[in-house]
């Protein structure tokens, strides 16, 4: 039989559930931040799992979907190894429902493993990166995208070794859709919860859900679905690996990927709905301004699909917005 675990506040004994915090940061009242935890302790040995959600703090689908895996789903007394979980890795900007941390407009997702001696997010991220995070073997971080979104998976590419090679498994027993990000293209600098990990010699998978602000029914079972199939591919639970039956998933690896970003500023018109397959050439967003003139049109560069329409609210751009994801082989 397995000993007890712990992390945090959290005293998991075998087969059973606990929930505790990590101790974090100090606030402007002498308050200090907790990083919520819900640990599942399985009776036999095995692999630890870390699944969080929210490190984006407007990005909650996640956080339903942890929650019905370790509060309506899984057994502690049926599982073999340990299942850490945190609804809401990032408290700060979930309370906020901000992208960054409001009190020094930092992106926590572009700064891991985090700086001890740094600013309040550099110290943040290390806290729940060297306290939390690094206990695992495993670990997924759930994302959202905008709403209506074609969830997909994230591997990284650029290194090698095992942890590399892992998130290919990870992200095909996950099952929605995989997109290829090499580390250090465009926009993509490293700093990432995911790349953290895999510098410590650890396989992780970053997943991207729709409804942002708030969940779709259809993406939060696709979440609930791909984590319970990785803890299948870790042998976590018995079971065979699910399919996925709620949500489109694309076949094959999307290694070609665009972000379509605009010159000009108005109202955003999608030209295809979410999901659609266009050719090179063909109309993805119209942009116009209040008078309904026409002030831009772009158009996909490849043959591919529509992952995303990345406008928020009220479906306006500025200058320099992403305003749609279009991914290819």
């Amino acid at each position: 039989m397995a000993g007890s675990f712990e992390i945090g506040t959290v005293r998991c004994q075998p087969g059973t559930l606990a929930t505790g915090y990590i101790e974090s940061v100090y606030l402007r009242d002498a308050s200090r931040v907790r990083i919520p935890l819900i640990v599942l302790h399985g009776i036999e040995p095995g692999p630890v799992l870390w699944a969080g959600s929210t490190v984006h703090g407007n990005e909650i689908p996640g956080c339903e979907v942890i929650r019905r895996v370790t509060r309506e789903v899984l057994d502690p007394k049926r599982l073999r190894g340990t299942l850490v979980a945190s609804l809401v890795q990032h408290p700060l900007a979930y309370l906020d429902s901000s992208r960054l941390t409001l009190q020094d407009g930092v992106d926590i997702n572009r700064i891991f493993p985090g700086d001890p001696k740094g600013g309040l997010t550099q110290r943040f991220a290390y806290d729940l990166f060297h306290q939390g995070i690094s206990r695992a073997d495993v670990v997924l971080d759930i994302h959202s995208n905008a709403p209506g979104a074609v969830c997909f998976n994230i591997v990284r590419t650029g290194g090698s070794g095992p942890q590399w090679d892992g998130q290919w498994a990870l992200a095909e027993a996950f099952g929605i859709s995989i997109a290829v990000s090499p580390v250090g293209e465009a926009g993509l600098t490293g700093g990432t919860l995911h790349d953290a990990v895999l510098v410590t010699g650890k396989p992780a998978l970053t997943i991207e859900l729709s409804g942002a602000h708030f969940w779709e029914e259809p993406s939060v079972r696709a979440g609930v679905t791909g984590v319970l199939n990785v803890i299948r591919h870790l042998k976590m639970i018995d079971g065979a690996i699910e399919p996925q039956t709620q949500v489109q998933v694309i076949p094959g690896r999307l290694a070609n990927r665009h972000f379509l970003v605009c010159e000009r500023g108005g109202f955003t018109r999608p030209r295809v709905p979410l999901g659609s397959k266009v050719r090179k050439g063909e109309p993805v967003v119209t942009l116009y301004d209040l008078y309904g003139n026409e002030m831009e049109t772009l158009h996909s560069p490849i043959d591919g699909w529509v992952i995303t329409y990345r406008t928020w609210g009220n479906r306006t751009a500025v200058s320099g917005d992403t305003v749609a994801f279009v991914f290819g082989h």
